[in-house]
């Protein structure tokens, strides 16, 4: 066998180290190759007599083993399927069985069939460094840990935090995970081979000790009732990953059987691997891996790196932004007109630093070092060394464009300016500038340090070099572009518009807010659309649907709704009442007063909640497919990757694209089509969709 991807070598000590080192790869993951070599390193250690131990380690400078490799996986027949995790089992099992103690020392991440491979360690050590992450993700995927993930890890920490971890599938960092019982120790990376050593000298784990007593009782009577209850709530049965891996780990746990164990996550895997809903959600995973490395072909970002940025807007989205840049290490200045608004900016911003503290995400030095990154500005300072100025005012044109201008005039030539506006055009605003090819539009979703997304919107001016650089820039600070063109709305808030103003005009005819919002989290949404315009605001959404319903009268419009709520200060959460009444803990119940606001015009049949998800859901695949033959992206992938990470469009569906080749054009079409009849115009269907009915074709041909 050639033995490529992992070297092996003994100390002078008897000690042996396994280095992961892929060649030609930023990256170890295991596919067959690679556990057989695995597999043939552990027999030779085995039949070293004299051997004292063996530590793990990887060679690559942010990744330990990022699990399987999942291109090979999603190509395999399911026989093939089942081989390779019997193999994975098999070596996995291999190492748990040496009669030397074993230690993986961790740096970077490891996660799934990486930490799966550390479980079967008899010790854990890793580095303190922002890239060491450990986890078994699997479920995000639609599959759930099966090389004895499900097994091990609930005896290593007990069956309620495994459930925790491995049902909502986190990676935590080094610090949580050492809390967790996930790592044993903390230490620098340099110094990792030394501790793991020292490590071994603690002997095999007493495994069998740990939680190892049959658990039926505890777990029957306890545990099981809390957690199906808790999950179904959250996922109401559309992950059926989580239903599985729930069953794996309290099976295991109630009766420990290795044999037994195992063989339960096979059959758990090989039932799932054929679903939509894991095809899906594997899809988006690469769709998300291209958004963090894709670039503009032909095209150079140029030499000079962003490395301090000014902000200007104090309000939460600015401080956001400069609390976000500062903390992946860019000096930034946070500039606004008012003192007043300043210091409030850098209350939000040291409010996000504590609430990090606190949740682990940074140590107090780290967030110490990361505030003082940020100088608060409430008079004009000098921006001629700024890479980037990021705008991020109130949304108006005319403010914007004030604020460009005197940009244009105290930035140096190689600036970027940008601006964060959610629907204004970008190609106006770069029209009030004298290089309007240096301006470009980068919208973060808010809460800013919680959503992946920015679309990176280039205008009819914007040079290729600065979308490049744009793109480059939003990659590096850890967050997932989407290169949009300049439109109306852009493409999140264009396509989601529709969905939340139908939403509206439901309530306005009879439906129950609760009816409306509870049949879109059965569609899978993360929230329901009502509930969501009291988050963003009455006032803003019926903003943002003036400006779209401007630029295409002929399918949107204002909800009548939405000027009565602002017209009785009935905001959304901000005021305290919108179409729900919200208290000062967060609790909300419906505002039964807003049905006093409908307009009187008639009312429909009372709708069945999968009707009233359909007619919400056939709205937004509708002004995707708009968005499409627009042009606005390159690629329906990039729609749906939007669509997932930027509004919570149920993942296990794949986004709209995605979801309606699941139901077919021709379906899409004709339910349009009759809508279009019994409720408007609106409806219509897309050209496109029209044209995929006739001939049969899909967004996703392959």
């Amino acid at each position: 066998m050639t033995m490529q991807n992992i070297r092996l070598e003994r100390g002078d000590d008897g000690v042996w180290t396994l280095t992961f080192d892929r060649p030609n790869s930023a990256a170890n993951v295991f596919d067959r190759a690679t556990l057989e070599e695995l597999g043939a390193h552990l027999a030779a250690v085995a039949a070293d007599a004299a051997a004292r131990g063996l530590v793990l380690m990887s060679a690559k400078d942010s990744i330990f083993v990022a699990g399987v490799d999942l291109r090979v996986v999603r190509q395999m027949s399911a026989g093939d399927l089942a081989v390779f995790i019997e193999l994975g089992q098999t070596v996995f099992g291999q190492l748990a069985a040496l009669r030397i103690p074993t230690v993986a020392a961790i740096h970077g991440a490891a996660l799934g069939g990486g930490y799966e491979v550390a479980l079967a360690c008899d010790w854990r050590v890793a580095s303190p460094d922002a890239c060491t992450k450990v986890g078994l993700p699997e479920t995000k995927l639609g599959l759930i840990p099966a090389w004895g993930g499900s097994t091990r890890l609930p005896h290593l920490i007990g069956v309620p935090k495994a459930l925790d971890l491995i049902l909502a599938g986190k990676t935590p960092g080094a610090r949580p995970a050492r809390k967790l019982g996930l790592i044993d120790e903390i230490v620098p990376r340099e110094h990792l081979r030394t501790a793991a050593v020292a490590w071994l000298a603690r002997g095999k784990h007493p495994r069998s000790l740990v939680h190892s007593a049959p658990m039926n009782a505890v777990v029957d009577l306890a545990i099981a009732p809390h957690v199906r209850r808790d999950v179904e709530a959250k996922t109401r049965g559309l992950y059926p990953a989580v239903q599985k891996a729930m069953e794996a780990v309290m099976g295991g746990a109630a009766k420990w059987h290795e044999v037994d164990a195992l063989k339960r996550e096979r059959e758990a895997i090989g039932e799932l691997i054929g679903t939509e809903s894991t095809r899906n959600l594997v899809s988006l995973f690469f769709l998300q891996e291209r958004a963090k490395h894709r670039a503009l072909p032909g095209v150079s970002a140029g030499e000079r790196a962003i490395a301090c940025a000014a902000v200007i807007g104090a309000g939460v989205m600015g401080a956001g932004i400069a609390q976000w840049l500062s903390a992946r290490g860019l000096r930034v200045i946070l500039r606004d007109i008012d003192p007043t608004r300043v210091a409030a900016g850098m209350a939000t911003v040291g409010g996000l630093y504590t609430a990090g503290v606190r949740r682990r995400l940074f140590t107090e030095h780290e967030a110490r070092a990361g505030f003082s990154r940020i100088s608060p500005a409430a008079t004009e300072v000098p921006l001629r060394r700024m890479d980037l100025v990021i705008e991020a005012a109130v949304e108006k044109m005319d403010v914007k464009q004030n604020i460009f201008r005197r940009l244009d005039d105290i930035v140096s030539d190689e600036t970027l300016l940008a601006t964060n506006t959610s629907a204004l055009s970008i190609t106006e605003l770069a029209a009030a500038t004298k290089r309007p090819e240096r301006v470009i539009g980068i919208h973060f979703f808010n809460p800013v340090h919680s959503m992946q997304l920015v679309e990176v919107i280039v205008g009819r001016s914007t040079a290729p070099e600065c979308a490049q650089r744009a793109r480059r820039f939003v990659q590096r600070i850890g967050k997932l572009p989407v290169l949009v063109k300049d439109s109306p709305g852009f493409l999140v808030n264009r396509i989601l518009l529709p969905y939340l103003t139908e939403a509206a005009r439901l309530f306005e005819r009879g439906a129950s807010a609760i009816e409306v919002d509870e049949a879109m989290l059965d569609f899978g949404m993360p929230m329901g659309p009502l509930r969501l315009i009291d988050e963003v605001g009455a006032d803003i959404a019926a903003d943002v649907a003036a400006t779209l319903s401007a630029a295409f009268p002929e399918r949107m419009s204002v909800p009548a709704i939405l000027p009565g709520l602002i017209a009785a200060g009935w905001l959304g959460r901000k005021a305290g009442k919108g179409f729900y009444v919200h208290d000062a803990k967060d609790a909300w119940k419906p505002n039964d007063d807003a049905a006093n606001l409908r307009t009187g015009a008639q009312q429909v049949v009372p709708l069945s909640r999968e009707a009233l998800a359909h007619r919400m859901a056939l709205l937004m695949i509708n002004e995707a497919a708009h968005c499409l033959a627009e042009g606005l992206v390159e690629a329906p992938g990039d729609v749906d990757f939007a669509m997932v990470t930027g509004t919570g469009f149920a993942p296990f569906r794949g986004g709209p694209l995605c979801y309606a080749d699941s139901l077919g054009a021709r379906r899409v079409v004709g339910e349009l089509s009759r809508l279009a009849e019994q409720s408007g115009a609106h409806y219509q269907p897309c050209p496109l969709l029209v044209e995929m009915a006739q001939t049969g074709k899909h967004f996703y041909e392959d």
